[in-house]
């Protein structure tokens, strides 16, 4: 009897799940029919783009002010001052201003410090971070997709004066340096880690950071942004020697998921075993930054 009992109650579960799984399933299938027909209804061209300027300037955060530039109906530069730094970009920045926030929630990036921004994307942080070091200081941001690269490039053109102390690595970084089959998917999606279309597989040129800072006499990194995908790991096993040496300040999305788990185990195992005071933050929509470096402990 308790046999057959367990037997039902397992069977319901089963059934359970499935019911629960086909609500999901339909679930997505309306809410991808709402979005078309919200689309078609949606103005398009300048006239949205004016009418997204208006809901985000609404809920904005604190010390931000958004505009645009129109070039033509469909061409735009978008305008950005965050705590009195203004950039001039091809993207609209609503949803990377809270970054700016995010990863100086202990280090402060200052006049004339070195600052590597690794997954530089389309250049936004580097931007930022260039206006606040200076003439004197050096931002170095890496990025190995080539359609990110050339969106670098072009926001650079725009922010000409004060950008001029950004200098574009095209590496991957790594725990090697070798070619590493790489996903170039011309988003924030890149990665090295996962390859979900073997179509968009490319082989990239990849580089220890320590040896990086060595072939390039670097004396002095402040500040080491990272947001690699989920290689964070195969990148901080390359760095060990430039943490020694030059006792980087790090802030690193580690929100990823690499074999079933999220990055920041693993990176928050290697700060303590190399002894490297280091803590996790976990800021909106599942946004995991963990810190590390002498800014922890002030």
């Amino acid at each position: 009897m308790k046999r057959a009992y367990q037997i039902l109650i397992h069977k319901g579960m089963i059934k359970g799940e499935q019911q629960l799984l086909q609500l999901k399933t339909t679930f997505k299938q309306v809410k991808k029919q709402l979005k078309k027909i919200i689309s078609k209804l949606v103005p398009k061209g300048d006239f949205k783009e004016r009418i997204k300027l208006v809901y985000y300037s609404l809920n904005k955060p604190k010390e931000t002010v958004y505009g645009i530039l129109s070039k033509n109906e469909n061409e735009h530069v978008y305008k950005t001052t965050f705590q009195g730094v203004t950039l001039f970009t091809n993207e609209a920045l609503y949803f990377v201003v809270p970054d700016f926030n995010y990863y100086q929630h202990f280090y402060k990036v200052k006049d004339e410090d070195v600052v590597m921004d690794a997954g530089a994307n389309c250049g936004h942080l580097s931007l930022y971070y260039s206006e606040l070091v200076g003439e004197n200081g050096k931002i170095y941001a890496f990025e190995p997709d080539t359609f990110n690269l050339e969106r670098i490039k072009n926001n650079i053109k725009l922010n000409e004066e004060f950008a001029n102390n950004i200098k574009i690595e095209s590496l991957l970084l790594w725990n090697e340096n070798k070619l590493v089959d790489f996903y170039e998917a011309g988003t924030v999606g890149s990665s090295a880690v996962w390859i979900p279309d073997t179509a968009k597989c490319v082989k990239k040129e990849s580089i220890r950071i320590d040896d990086w800072v060595q072939r390039n006499n670097i004396s002095k990194l402040d500040f080491i942004k990272m947001d690699i995908e989920g290689a964070e790991i195969e990148a901080l096993e390359g760095c060990v020697q430039t943490i020694q040496n030059l006792s980087p300040n790090f802030a690193i999305a580690s929100y990823h998921v690499v074999n079933g788990e999220q990055t920041y185990i693993k990176v928050e195992e290697f700060f303590k075993k190399i002894n490297y005071p280091y803590k996790t933050v976990r800021f909106r929509k599942n946004e995991i930054i963990t810190f590390a470096g002498a800014s922890i402990k002030n």
